[in-house]
């Protein structure tokens, strides 16, 4: 007589198999093995950029650099998402994209094996970027990570190196500094006699 499975080890079960057809089906049967044990290896340190060190670290780095390129592979070797700690973004349990890392590493890497023979890191940059516009067909969650990804450089999440390197010049404190320019002046006077303004 068997005995019967509870509940949670039935959700525990169910989701890594249904994550195994789900990636089967969009990526193709050479997907087999792509899928690794455990996420992140190791947390950020404050204030430092997360490098890649596991193969699903390194193809995330690889989907990073793709999204916004940096020093890697801009022709003038300006700052991109990695340099901007866009990782760190993906490895913030706030976020959804940390408990999702495997699966979005898993898909890319199988659908890069299927039409190049190699892992997603090991593409050069004009192969990988086809590969992220099909792969967001099928997992709608990668646009979320495309969009936060730009944030991290151009919203300046983690560092300022996108917000220095498109010249941003900080935040607008209310020309405080400038006299002719201070908030301490009146923007509008009232007009009615019950005192509420125009």
């Amino acid at each position: 007589m068997t005995q019967p499975v509870s509940r949670r080890r039935f959700l525990e079960t169910a989701s890594d198999w249904s994550l195994r057809v789900l990636l089967g089906c969009v990526a193709g049967p050479r997907l087999a093995g792509a899928l690794e044990p455990g996420g992140f290896a190791r947390a950020p340190l404050a204030g430092a950029c997360l490098t890649a060190e596991t193969p699903l670290e390194k193809t995330l780095a690889a989907i990073l650099e793709t999204v916004v390129p940096g020093a890697e592979t801009d022709p003038e070797a300006a700052p991109g998402a990695i340099e901007a700690c866009a990782m760190n973004l993906l490895s913030d349990g706030a976020f959804p994209f940390r408990e999702n890392a495997q699966l979005i590493s898993g898909l890319m890497d199988g659908l890069a094996t299927a039409a190049h023979g190699v892992p997603f890191a090991a593409l050069p940059p004009n192969e990988r970027e086809p590969l992220l516009i099909e792969a967001q067909e099928s997992l709608p969650l990668l646009r979320l990570a495309y969009r936060a990804i730009r944030s991290a450089f151009y919203g300046g999440a983690y560092n300022g190196v996108g917000l220095d390197y498109v010249g941003f010049p900080g935040p607008n404190l209310g020309y405080r500094h400038l006299p002719e320019f201070s908030f301490r002046k009146p923007v509008s006077k009232e007009l009615t006699d019950e005192g509420w303004m125009p």
